[in-house]
């Protein structure tokens, strides 16, 4: 049993070529490769394997198999999400996920029972001539038939709206928690009452800015992230809410606090897992987008964590 794909890419290369009839209202035949399962009184047409074509765009492989013969428009989409023509001459129009759908030509009159109760000044009758994703084989199988569509819902490429396309541009965004870097570092012991210096070390991964512009159809957008803000939860209890990366330390600072980021312990960590405090960063991304005529905001969330070890001055009389 040939795979869809393959079944899509063998009539795509047929129709190119100009090797492949297409069917009557109830069956299709012709001469080989085609064949039509004889158990479907009305049923898509599907072709032999001409040869693997690989992973080539339908219609690729065959002669006269340009872009411009393979079908008028891409952008629609099987069930498993493989991206094919909108449209392809002799077969018609993509739609539901399903078939390519041939109008039918002269329409059912108005009183048929294929209309259902829908009216012709709505939409038109239609045939399926191509059902990749439908298996013929076994008992049960449903076999497409006559179809009424609303005006202009075949062929037509899934909408996409510019938040959608932002989206895919924060999915191609690297957006990492904090770098940390604290004093006293991971491995030495502060102590209660000294400054604590906290920092994010500044990278377009860790702070930004990060710019990543995405497309979908006609609609492209553009995406620019930064850390808007830093919460260090301290694990005594206390939160500092950060707004800017932080100073890193420098020896010369002495014992001046942070201007920017730092915090002052009040109590030792003993007692604490390890005897040290578990640091929790939490990094709040803001990503503003603009296109397709329209902007708008997204916010993203990233953690890092470390421990810090704080003791207590002990004097000796």
């Amino acid at each position: 049993m040939l795979s869809g794909a393959r079944i899509l890419r063998a009539a795509l290369v047929l129709l190119a070529s100009g090797g492949l009839m297409l069917a009557g209202p109830q069956a299709a035949t012709a001469a080989d490769p085609v064949k039509c399962p004889p158990s479907a009184p009305k049923c898509d047409v599907t072709a032999e394997d001409p040869g693997d074509t690989g992973d080539s765009d339908p219609g690729g492989g065959g002669s006269g198999g340009g872009s411009g013969d393979g079908g008028s428009s891409s952008g629609c989409r099987r069930a498993n999400g493989e991206e094919i023509p909108c449209s392809v001459p002799g077969l018609g129009d993509w739609g539901g996920n399903t078939c390519y759908w041939l109008l039918v030509d002269p329409q059912p009159p108005a009183d048929a029972l294929v209309w259902g109760d829908n009216k012709p000044s709505e939409g038109a009758i239609y045939r399926p001539t191509l059902c990749p994703d439908f298996d013929y084989e076994g008992a049960g199988t449903f076999v497409p038939r006559d179809t009424f569509f609303p005006d202009g819902e075949l062929g037509a490429a899934p909408t996409v709206t510019p938040a959608e396309v932002a989206q895919r541009a924060v999915e191609q965004m690297t957006l990492n928690g904090p770098d940390i870097g604290i004093v006293p570092e991971p491995g030495k012991t502060g102590l209660v009452g000294l400054p604590v210096w906290m920092w994010n070390n500044e990278g377009e991964t860790t702070t930004g800015p990060q710019t990543v512009t995405a497309s979908a159809g006609a609609v492209t957008v553009t995406a620019s992230a930064k850390v808007e803000k830093v919460v260090w939860n301290m694990g005594d209890g206390t939160s500092v809410t950060c707004t800017k990366p932080g100073t890193p330390y420098k020896a010369d600072y002495g014992k001046r606090k942070s201007p920017d980021c730092g915090h002052v312990y009040s109590r030792t960590s003993k007692g604490k897992s390890g005897n040290k405090y578990k640091i929790t960063t939490t990094a709040t991304w803001t990503i503003h987008w603009e296109g397709g005529g329209e902007t708008g905001e997204l916010t993203e969330i990233r953690e890092s964590d470390t421990e810090i070890a704080i003791g207590e001055l002990q004097v000796v009389g």
